[in-house]
């Protein structure tokens, strides 16, 4: 049954969230939590090595070395259930649910409250892609296409945009006036320049494009 997913980002930093299980999956979800600086709480007897290096190294904040038990949910806010046995799985689901935490379940997306997406990042920009659990293979096969659309060029010009964002506003308080100015800007073929030059070669072009004072001209 298909259902109309909310897509939302979450900031996880400092926040717990618990990974029931040591494998592959779990790894993976786990890599990915602790670099968005979540607290990391891992629950499995057994783990990749990969998974033991985060734990070694402080990326996990701390490590149930057995299998799952009521009250390893405590506090959490989002629960992944990825370990190779579906009654655990289920568990974890129904005690995360009556906690009021959100839970993805591995390989089973109907299961879950919140599905984990393929994300292209490229600095601060971050797409997310999802086919609601229907083929995780198609979502990375999307992933890998636009990854090589959205290069590391984007990523130097939002951090760009970032730095004038402030002045750009100021100058443009009408915002039709200043999605026109920004929008020429992408015209141009900045996110090239960018991309071959890179960010700090381009911030006059940037800031004349936007119509912005040169900085160099201010300092004098």
């Amino acid at each position: 049954m298909t259902r109309d997913l909310y897509p939302v980002f979450l900031d996880l930093s400092g926040r717990t969230v618990v990974v029931v299980g040591g494998g592959a999956v779990a790894t993976d979800r786990a890599a990915r939590l602790a670099a968005c600086g979540a607290r990391v709480r891992l629950v499995s007897p057994e783990v990749l090595p990969a998974l033991g290096e985060m734990v070694a190294d402080g990326r996990i904040a701390g490590h149930h070395a057995r299998g799952y038990r009521e009250g390893d949910l405590d506090g959490a806010v989002l629960v992944i259930a990825a370990t190779n046995d579906a009654v655990v799985n289920r568990r974890v689901r129904d005690d995360a649910r009556a906690l009021g935490a959100e839970v993805n379940v591995a390989d089973d997306p109907q299961g879950s409250t919140a599905v984990i997406p393929a994300v292209v990042r490229q600095g601060d920009l971050a797409l997310a892609i999802t086919t609601g659990g229907a083929s995780p293979v198609l979502a990375r096969r999307i992933r890998e296409d636009l990854q090589q659309h959205f290069g590391p060029g984007w990523a130097g010009l939002i951090a760009l945009l970032a730095e004038t964002r402030e002045e750009l506003v100021a100058t443009y308080p009408d915002i039709a006036a200043r999605r026109v100015a920004v929008e020429g800007l992408l015209d141009s073929g900045v996110v090239e320049q960018v991309a071959a030059d890179g960010p700090d070669a381009c911030r006059a072009r940037v800031r004349t494009a936007l119509g912005l004072a040169d900085v160099a001209s201010e300092a004098a």
